[in-house]
This record gives structure tokens, C-alpha cells and sequence, in this order.
């Protein structure tokens, strides 16, 4: 299976040890017991079998929800949701699939993506509908499985949760190979959310008593993606290693904790239904408009550019394209109403468009330009909210 892990042995209290057998799971085989099918409901009926605290500790006690859960992009393998609100999406696929290698990874983060649409009436409207239970059903089966819970609080949670764009996705499947490293490549060309993502092997062995002895691996070689870190920046989604992820903030972390900090307490916007995403840690903050219009506005500080700026962006797809062409065509109105002296740039590469005004510095990080920059940063965001805002509702509208 050319797996990280050897054999393991069963050594009984009154007999020889025995070397264990490996059962191989099949991907489209429905007269094979153990299948993709198979893996689904094991996982489902067996959360505990799921190494979550290995790989964040903030979704453990996660329980089931359903299976096959419907979004408008395909039917989520198993839906999970912890007493604190915290979702866990789980897909269940073979690696030895080549489609499953190919698709797989892209598929958990449309997923993530629509999920990051919905409200919490979204997903109890959905959930209803699967688990056939009438009433505040996701509340019901969390408050059923671990005991009193507060119902406002956990809906508050949940909707939090899904505004903001943060889940816990699982992939669970055998055959894990070291060419899954290159899921990064997959990662950066999906969504604008923040999540952990977390790759799972499940070894299946056969006793000699026919019993079936479950091991599930939460892979760690440095060729394999045991858990990413997936942060928006200005083209997409980066992932970085956990060990990565954790020197950058120690680099860098700090100065954009102040940074953005500073500029949340300089920022004053003429439309009060606006507001910023906390802090961060990275160069980057952003403003969400409403979520049916497939839109935000990113504030962003590029150091290797040694620049700064201010852009629309869209997601991708056939919506996206629609707004962004429909106000190309008042490209000129636009600009006027921008009123800023040099226009802004309207760019449209591979199904990502934006809208971007932005500025250079001899060093950004300089603090002799700090207040320049933050106003500059300022001025255009408010620009962009007053232009942007109502013009991108009212083509929602109307399509």
C-alpha cells in the first residue's frame, strides 16, 4: 500500500500473534462490503473514529447531523455540528479514484463556499428536509445527543460560524499517497473563506476472527498536507503548512494586528450597514457585502510590491461575471463618481475580476509613511463602499 505505517500485529492474552490482514476499500464495487458507501456510515455512526482533537481541538464533541445533505453544488457526505455551533463537513473518498484525486479537494471547498452563503434558516431548512424533523432540527439533535444547551446562543453560533466562513473539512479515505501534496495547487483557486482542513487515512484490517479492526491516520509526513491554515488574501485562498503557518505569524503577525487595529479606529464610513472583518494577522482585512451579491471589498498591503490598495472582487462564476460586466459598462459613470485623480484598473484574469486603486511606497512598512498609507487605505475604502455598494444590489435585483 506503500503506507507510512507498518502491519500491525494482534497479540492475544492465550494464543500466537498474528499479522493483520489490510481489506482494501473499493471506490465503485457495490458487491464489495467495504466502499465509499461503506466508509460514509461508519464515520457517520462513529464520530469518536474520527481524529478531530489531533487536528483542531475546537471541533471535538462534534455530532451528527445527516448525511447526504443537499447544497446547490452537490449532496455533503456527512454533516457534523459541535454544542458550541462549530461545523464539520466530512467527505468520504477513495484516493486510489483518480477522479477522487483530481475533484475531490476542489468539491469540500465549493462546499465551504455555499455553506459560507447560507444562514442559519439556509441550513435548518435543509436539515429539516433530510432528517425529516420538523421544528429547530439542528438544535434538537445537538441538544438531544449532549444536553442543555441554550437555544439562542447555539443559533447565534452556528450563524456566526457560517458568516464567517469557518468550518472544519475532512476528507477521510484510504490509499492517501504522497502526490496529495500538491492539494495546495487546489486550495489557492477555491473560495475566500478561513478553515482548517484536515486529511484522514482509514487503514481497514481483518482479524482472524473475521472482526474488522479500524485505524484511523491523521497523515504527518512533510510531503502530505496533514492541516492547512487557509487565510483570503488578494487572488484567493493560501494554504500553509501548520508549522508554516505558525513562523509567519511570529514574523509578521504582530505589526498587521496593529496595523489594521489602527486603522479600524481610523476608518469612517458614510454607510453604516458596512463594517470590517476583525484584524488580522496577515495584509490583508475586508468588508462583506451582502452575501447574494457574490461580492466584498479587500483592504490589503502588498510588501514585496511595496504597495497598498483597495479592491472589488467577486466569486467566481457565472454571477460574478454578470455584476462585474454589467458595471464595466458604467465604467465611466463609475470613475466619475470614484472621483479619485487616477482611475481605477478594471481586471479580469481566468474568472477572477476586480476593481483596484492602489498606491506605491519606498517601504510600506516604513513608519514615516504609516499615516499616509492608513489614510489613503481609508479614503479609497469609503470611496469604493458609497460607489459600489447600491450599484451592485441593484443589478442582484434585477438578474
Amino acid at each position: 500500500m506503500n503506507s507510512q505505517f507498518s502491519t500491525p500485529l494482534l497479540i492475544p492474552q492465550d494464543g500466537a500473534s498474528q499479522s493483520l490482514e489490510r481489506i482494501p476499500l473499493s471506490a465503485s464495487d457495490a458487491s464489495n462490503e467495504y466502499n465509499e458507501t461503506w466508509l460514509q456510515k461508519l464515520l457517520f455512526e462513529h464520530p469518536e473514529a474520527l481524529p478531530i482533537n489531533e487536528i483542531d481541538p475546537a471541533y471535538c464533541g462534534a455530532v451528527p447531523i445527516c448525511i447526504e445533505l443537499n447544497t446547490p453544488v452537490g449532496p455533503i457526505d456527512a454533516l457534523f455540528v459541535t454544542p458550541q455551533g462549530k461545523l464539520v463537513v466530512l467527505e468520504a473518498k477513495l484516493w486510489r479514484n483518480p477522479e477522487a484525486r483530481r475533484t475531490v479537494v476542489g468539491q469540500i471547498l465549493d462546499y465551504a463556499k455555499e455553506l459560507s452563503r447560507w444562514t442559519y434558516e439556509d441550513l435548518q431548512r435543509e436539515v429539516s428536509r433530510r432528517t425529516e424533523r420538523q421544528g429547530n432540527s439542528l438544535f434538537d439533535i445537538v441538544n438531544e445527543a449532549t444536553g442543555e444547551l441554550t437555544e439562542t446562543e447555539f443559533v447565534d453560533e452556528v450563524a456566526r460560524g457560517l458568516r464567517q466562513g469557518r468550518f472544519l473539512l475532512l476528507i477521510c479515505g484510504d490509499g492517501i499517497r504522497e502526490g496529495v501534496a500538491a492539494i495546495t495547487d487546489f486550495l489557492e483557486r477555491h473560495g475566500t473563506l478561513q478553515f482548517t482542513f484536515g486529511l484522514v487515512e482509514m487503514a481497514m484490517y481483518r482479524t482472524s476472527r473475521d472482526e474488522t479492526l479500524v485505524q484511523p491516520r491523521v497523515l504527518a509526513q512533510s510531503l502530505i498536507v496533514k492541516r492547512s491554515v487557509i487565510s483570503l488574501v488578494d487572488e484567493g485562498l493560501v494554504a500553509v503548512e501548520e508549522g508554516e503557518a505558525e513562523q509567519k505569524l511570529d514574523e509578521t503577525g504582530e505589526y498587521y494586528i496593529q496595523f489594521w487595529t489602527d486603522f479600524a479606529k481610523r476608518l469612517k464610513l458614510d454607510d453604516p450597514a458596512m463594517s470590517l472583518s476583525n484584524p488580522t494577522r496577515r495584509g490583508h482585512v475586508f468588508l462583506n457585502m451582502r452575501k447574494d451579491t457574490h461580492a466584498w471589498i479587500n483592504v490589503y498591503c502588498d510588501r514585496g510590491k511595496n504597495s497598498v490598495g483597495v479592491f472589488l472582487t467577486f466569486y467566481r462564476g457565472e454571477l460574478g461575471d454578470r455584476i462585474f460586466k454589467q458595471l464595466e459598462e458604467d465604467r465611466e459613470e463609475i470613475d466619475e463618481d470614484l472621483g479619485i485623480p487616477i482611475p481605477v484598473e478594471w481586471q479580469s484574469n481566468d474568472g477572477k475580476n476586480r476593481v483596484l486603486s492602489s498606491e506605491s511606497f519606498p517601504d510600506i512598512r516604513d513608519a514615516r509613511y504609516r499615516d499616509e498609507i492608513q489614510e489613503f487605505l481609508c479614503d479609497r475604502t469609503n470611496r469604493f463602499v458609497n460607489t459600489f455598494r447600491n450599484r451592485i444590489e441593484r443589478i442582484v435585483e434585477c438578474l
